[in-house]
């Protein structure tokens, strides 16, 4: 490996070249420390947009990995861990806009918190609003309940557990349970061989990754101190209905490891349960206020009462 830097940005990429420009250029323009002091590296999984063609030129000075295939986004970002050089190594979503030195202020946070392991940092929308999915506790039967029975619309917080996500907008650093791998800054030291278990393809690695590092005795800290901003579902809306699913598939993966056959009947009646009632109260919303939006989320919601289900009954 040649020498070492202070910070690498891994970025990784499936056709969605001008956001991803969006990104490295607010990512240049936003960091403060010394250019020889960090690096970028973008692996581009076989996009079709000329996103390689456009880093190439409009970005010569990043590290451009270009496979053949979609190889998912933990075994990506696994092969830029392998030639990265960095101290710290920030995991960053091409659909991501780098605002107010945002990087440079984790990197700070992580040199002066020595048993930190993991660090994100506040999402929002391009609106301003907050993403409540930028971190949130690890999922146990009591917050997946709540999550998808909506009992956190409802019922006040003080007696509901942990969020499985961040449901209000925390004023101050708190430690969590896992923080989202859109932008996610770790510890080399903190990582062994790879960052990501490779068995996920896309969703849920960061759920697992933090995790690890919790049993290991790191610390995983969501932060409000610095933002991004996230056009979130912009490249998973091109992906394949089975890729999208695994989104929900692979936070069950996540619960049957670490929970009994018992725990995992009632986690699948629970989710069957949630989206069935989301199916039919976004079905009737799309009748009574057509154009809002309603439409788009019945048929997702269809979708994955579709995959839900089918993991109740194949018990």
């Amino acid at each position: 490996m040649n020498s070492p830097v202070t910070l690498s940005v891994i970025v990784v990429n499936w056709n969605v070249r001008d956001l991803l420009g969006g990104c490295l250029r607010s990512l240049y323009a936003q960091m403060l420390m010394p250019r020889d002091s960090w690096e970028v590296i973008v692996v581009d999984n076989d996009s079709s947009d000329g996103s390689t063609e456009m880093v190439r030129h409009a970005f010569p000075a990043a590290v451009l990995l270009h496979n053949r295939e979609n190889i998912g986004f933990g075994k990506a970002n696994n092969q830029a861990f392998r030639i990265c050089r960095g101290k710290y190594i920030l995991l960053l979503n091409p659909d991501t806009v780098v605002l107010d030195h945002a990087v440079d202020r984790m990197v700070e946070m992580m040199e002066t918190n020595l048993k930190l392991g993991a660090l994100g940092c506040r999402m929002v929308n391009s609106n301003g609003s907050f993403q409540r999915w930028t971190g949130g506790s690890p999922p146990t039967l009591a917050n997946v309940t709540c999550h998808f029975l909506l009992a956190y619309k409802v019922l006040p917080a003080s007696i509901l557990p942990q969020s499985l996500y961040l449901e209000n907008d925390p004023e101050h650093d708190i430690e969590v349970g896992w923080v989202s791998g859109a932008c996610m800054m770790l510890r080399r030291e903190a990582l062994r061989d790879e960052i990501f278990d490779e068995r996920f393809f896309l969703y849920g690695e960061d759920f697992d990754l933090c995790d690890r590092l919790a049993r290991t005795g790191w610390k995983v800290v969501y932060t409000p101190r610095t933002q991004i901003v996230h056009f979130d579902g912009r490249s998973l809306d091109r992906q394949s209905p089975e890729i999208q699913a695994s989104k929900l598939r692979n936070l069950r993966d996540i619960f049957a490891a670490r929970n009994g056959r018992i725990h995992l009947l009632i986690y699948d009646v629970v989710v069957t349960t949630g989206f069935l009632i989301r199916s039919v109260a976004f079905g009737m919303g799309a009748i009574l206020r057509p154009g809002r939006g309603y439409s788009e989320r019945a048929a997702k919601s269809r979708q994955f009462l579709a995959e839900a289900f089918r993991a109740l009954v194949r018990r």
